[in-house]
């Protein structure tokens, strides 16, 4: 059996290093008392975690040395070598080590040097005495900040009904997926902003924000881009580039033009 070849390998074997890893391996395969077994270099590297140079040179060695040899004239069922531990041969487990866990020798080991003495308390003393745990219930807070601020949005009410989602139902149309998880007073926000603004026109703002590559994103981000709309400038009419001037200022009047305005009041007025 592979437990009496691979018990030879453990005890007996000189091997060391990836040439005791190889032959175990090998040991671990083999299905009867002749301590024969196929295998490949292949599944010797994935098995021992060593580079193939080592797993070949590790085979040569164990050649060398006659704790392995190759079976002639067989091979596995994809062209394998056949391998035989031929020093594991006859080799038997000891009693002790084939008993079952929990049998008449596999008792605790009493310490004569030991005091007898234990601390009084009945059942609540000792091992099943403590009751130690970690903090479950309602009572115990999240331990972290993402703990937290998922408590924090799931205990606010979602916004899968409201009228802000039914006046930005144009969103999914132009493309962008929003996770509409407010709480009441974002959600007044934007609908704010829906009033002061349109929906048309946070809709083709979030559009032009969004990669097609993009995933959802949550509506608390539309919220600060929408935001911006209040911080715009005043739209300018389309195609204009003129600057307007100012007016030229009026020409300043010398005082005989002023004189002479004078005269010509009086005279028309009876007083010349």
């Amino acid at each position: 059996m592979s437990l009496d070849a691979m018990d030879w390998v453990w005890t007996r074997s000189a091997a060391k290093g990836t040439a005791r890893m190889v032959l175990l391996a090998i040991a671990d395969k083999c299905p009867g008392p002749d301590c024969t077994a196929y295998a490949g270099t292949t599944m010797l590297v994935q098995r021992t975690n060593s580079a193939r140079s080592s797993v070949v040179t590790a085979v040569d060695k164990l050649l060398e040395t006659g704790e392995l040899e190759v079976v002639k004239g067989k091979t596995g069922p994809r062209r394998e070598t056949v391998y035989r531990l031929p020093l594991a041969v006859g080799h038997h487990r000891a009693e002790s080590d084939s008993a079952p866990y929990g049998g008449p020798k596999s008792g605790p080991v009493r310490n004569p040097d030991r005091s007898e003495n234990r601390t009084p308390g009945g059942t609540d003393s000792g091992p099943q005495g403590y009751e130690n745990r970690t903090p479950t219930g309602p009572e115990s807070g999240p331990q972290n900040a993402y703990e937290r601020n998922h408590q924090e949005e799931q205990q606010q009410p979602r916004a899968g009904a409201s009228p802000v989602v039914e006046q930005l139902r144009p969103l999914d149309a132009a493309g962008v997926e929003v996770r509409w998880t407010l709480g009441l007073g974002e959600q007044r926000d934007v609908w704010r902003l829906v009033q002061a603004h349109g929906a048309a026109a946070l809709v083709d703002l979030a559009a032009r924000r969004t990669h097609p590559d993009d995933g959802p994103k949550p509506a608390r981000y539309w919220l600060r881009v929408w935001s911006d709309l209040d911080h715009a400038p005043a739209a300018t009419p389309h195609g204009s580039n003129v600057v307007p001037l100012r007016p030229a200022p009026a020409a300043p009047t010398s005082h005989t033009d002023n004189l002479a305005a004078g005269l010509a009041l009086l005279e028309k007025e009876g007083f010349a």
